[in-house]
Order: structure tokens, then C-alpha cells, then sequence
């Protein structure tokens, strides 16, 4: 990974155009979520052959523990080479999600949902993370020496595409899909 790479300005936002497989499913949000992972409670977690959930509270220490399962879901479903893209952008969307959805709520009791799904067919895997703040992701503009502010650009430099939406009366879902593609 190179970092130096990303552009400083927020020109790389969520894809929209065309449809992408997400869209395509026709499913629930994001084409993958599965809502039956909704009912995993804080600190719950479940991995199977074609999907994996895990709860976490909206505190700090999840963003690392969020980007450890990830891994070890691609090494028990044999994809290792996504290894690194996905743990950068599980890191970002938990942390946003910690950040950022426990306005008026309590930390450690707001649950913050990652959901995987391996996708073989086009050699990739969707990531799933869900809040309860219905607000969607917002890049922040950034300068060459801000501190913060270049997540959502990371995300968007590290995936195949990303992208977001509601679920009514459940806050968000932010998705991206990372793998083997060229970016």
C-alpha cells in the first residue's frame, strides 16, 4: 500500500454509476446484508462458509479487533491476497462508525456490525459495517497536512467500489468491495 498515491482532494466519493452488483442483487442493502447478522449482540460473532458477523461496541479498541476477524475470515475462506485491502477498509468504516454514530448515544453500548461475504465468482469479498446514524458518509476536505479526513478516499482507493444505504429504522449500511481487480 502505498499511501503517498491518494489524491489530497475528495474527488473519489462512493459509486453510483453504473449499477454495480450490489445493486444488482436486488437484495437487502448493499445486495449481501444478511438480517439475520442483525441480531448479533455486542461482542457476538459467527463465520461460515459463505458469510461471517460480528458485533462490536462503538469504542476504540473494536477497530483493531473488527480488522483481525476480517483477516482470519479470508484465511478460512482461502483468500489471503485481499488480505491487506480489506483489513485497510474494515479499519476505516469501523473506525467512522465509532466515530461517528455514537452522537447522543453511549459508546460502549452502540453496536457497530461488520458483515463479510466472499464473492468467488469475481474473486472478491463485500464488507459490510452498520450503525445506528442514518446520516451517510461525508469525505471532509483535507490539506497535505491534516491529521485526519482521508478515510473514505483510502476506501475508495482500496476497493473495486463502495457505497452506502439506510436501513429503515436501523441506521446504515456503508459496503465496499475489495479484491484481485485492478483498481
Amino acid at each position: 500500500m502505498n499511501v503517498e498515491l491518494m489524491p489530497l482532494e475528495p474527488a473519489a466519493g462512493a459509486s453510483w454509476d453504473p449499477p454495480s452488483p450490489a445493486e444488482a442483487s436486488k437484495a437487502v442493502p448493499g445486495g449481501w446484508w444478511d438480517p439475520s447478522l442483525g441480531n448479533l449482540r455486542i461482542d457476538e460473532g459467527t463465520l461460515g462458509v459463505g458469510m461471517a458477523g460480528h458485533a462490536y461496541a462503538a469504542v476504540p479498541t473494536s477497530v483493531s479487533r473488527a480488522r483481525r476477524f476480517a483477516v482470519a475470515c479470508l484465511a478460512e475462506w482461502g483468500m489471503p491476497a485481499a488480505a491487506d485491502d480489506l483489513g485497510l477498509i474494515v479499519s476505516e468504516l469501523v473506525g467512522n462508525a465509532c466515530r461517528h454514530a455514537v452522537t447522543g448515544r453511549i459508546p460502549s453500548r452502540t453496536r457497530v456490525l461488520l458483515q463479510l461475504r466472499p464473492l468467488p465468482s469475481i474473486d472478491a469479498v463485500v464488507c459490510m459495517v452498520s450503525d445506528p446514524e442514518t446520516r451517510g458518509p461525508a469525505q471532509a476536505p483535507t490539506d497535505r497536512f491534516a491529521e485526519s479526513g482521508r478515510g473514505l478516499g483510502l476506501v475508495a482507493a482500496f476497493s473495486r467500489e463502495w457505497g452506502w444505504s439506510t436501513v429503515a429504522g436501523q441506521g446504515k449500511v456503508v459496503w465496499a468491495i475489495c479484491g484481485s481487480e485492478p483498481r
